[in-house]
């Protein structure tokens, strides 16, 4: 009598060693904390960051300007303006996606995360769910990796909310 492997063995290594090459891929992302900035209490504040090489941004809220009446915090527009790594040109960048943590909403979506490049993008438009907004946070994804050489957060300009004071910008790539 003559042993018989099973049929399927050398399919089961296979994918064994697939499976083991895909789980030990390193994440080669890098984080880079860009410290702390602080904005206007109202109108336009231009954040210069001259970072390159990035497809994500995490900002963090550490404090808001506080207010005697109860109001939401909301960031009436926020525009990054940079240039892509292919072209160079300096322009304002396209998001991708913006996600928010849970007490925070963007207002406009769909309006500022087209995904074809033949339409106009909004600026992305973020309010809080609650009157305490600090420690929340915004994601934003880029369509690919490139260089953002500054943000311009518009705020608070009828003075119907409360403003944002201090946030912490992380870069990933």
């Amino acid at each position: 009598m003559v042993y018989k492997k099973p049929k399927n063995t050398n399919l089961v290594i296979f994918l064994i060693i697939i499976l083991l090459i895909v789980i030990n891929i390193p994440d080669d992302s890098v984080a880079t904390d860009l410290g702390n900035y602080y904005l206007n209490d109202s109108g336009s504040t231009k954040l210069i960051l001259n970072v390159f090489d990035v497809k994500n941004l995490e900002i963090h809220i550490i404090d808001i300007y506080d207010s005697t009446e109860d109001k939401f915090c909301k960031f009436d527009e926020i525009y990054i303006y940079g240039s892509l790594k292919s072209t160079g040109k300096f322009v304002r960048i396209r998001v991708g996606e913006v996600t928010v943590s849970s007490g925070l909403k963007v207002l406009n979506k769909a309006q500022s995360e087209h995904y074809s490049k033949q339409f106009y993008q909004e600026p992305v438009q973020i309010i809080s769910r609650t009157f305490n907004c600090i420690d929340e946070s915004i994601y934003i994804r880029f369509e690919e990796n490139l260089n953002v050489d500054y943000l311009q957060f518009i705020q608070n300009e009828n003075n119907e909310y409360k403003a944002f004071r201090t946030l912490n910008i992380k870069a990933l790539s």
